[in-house]
């Protein structure tokens, strides 16, 4: 009966062992912070100034000498994306492609903790990702992350419609409170409310992608 008892003890032992470390939702972003944001997206580069509240997330960078604006809702479940030259902007649902991953989302998903480094000057623990969110998008990669949701890098696909491969790592991390002006749009905005499926787009940025077209086109 010993003899039984030491071999139940010892296969329970190796079955604890062989058992991978329990997957947990990862950190909701509650710190307030900019950062400078450099970001990869299938082969794509761009840098942008971050500003993020709580979730609330903007975004200015520059391309081919324009400005762009992109403000983020989780509150309101919708992103705006602005051309301030021409004042005008464009509502995206927050699944859309050119929104991105935004740590709203990563917070929905879970992942194994592998370690905790130091980067960009904060304390990040390491997340192994495979996991899907309720409405459809996911993740495939490892994210690092703070304790209060600063998601510092991440690499990895997402997946559903519009996946992409994705590298993002934040530098410059400057704590404090963010102005609530910078999450509301610019005054007198013209917004267009599109329909994605349809690929319209306001003329603004229907030059933006002509343009692109013309420069891909054989000589």
């Amino acid at each position: 009966m010993m003899a039984l008892s030491r071999s139940v003890l010892l296969g329970l032992g190796l079955l604890l062992i062989a058992r991978p470390a329990w997957a947990e939702k990862l950190p909701v972003p509650v710190a307030t912070f900019s950062a400078a944001q450099n970001l990869n997206v299938d082969g794509v580069a761009l840098s942008a100034r971050i500003f993020h509240d709580k979730g609330l997330e903007r975004r200015e960078s520059r391309v081919d000498g324009l400005n762009n604006l992109l403000i983020i809702r989780p509150d309101q479940g919708e992103a705006l994306v602005v051309q301030p030259e021409s004042n005008m902007g464009m509502k995206l649902p927050l699944t859309d492609p050119e929104v991105g991953m935004v740590a709203s989302s990563l917070a929905q998903l879970s992942g194994t903790r592998e370690g905790s480094e130091t980067l960009s000057g904060e304390t990040v623990t390491r997340y192994r990702v495979q996991d899907i969110t309720p409405d459809g998008a996911g993740f495939d990669g490892r994210v690092w992350v703070t304790r209060d949701g600063i998601y510092v890098k991440m690499e990895g696909r997402t997946s559903g419609e519009g996946a992409v491969s994705i590298a993002m790592t934040l530098t410059d991390i400057r704590r404090g409170p963010q102005d609530p002006a910078l999450f509301t749009p610019p005054a007198g905005l013209s917004v267009m409310t599109l329909d994605p499926i349809e690929g319209r787009m306001p003329p603004a940025f229907q030059a933006d992608k002509e343009k692109a077209a013309k420069e891909g086109a054989p000589k």
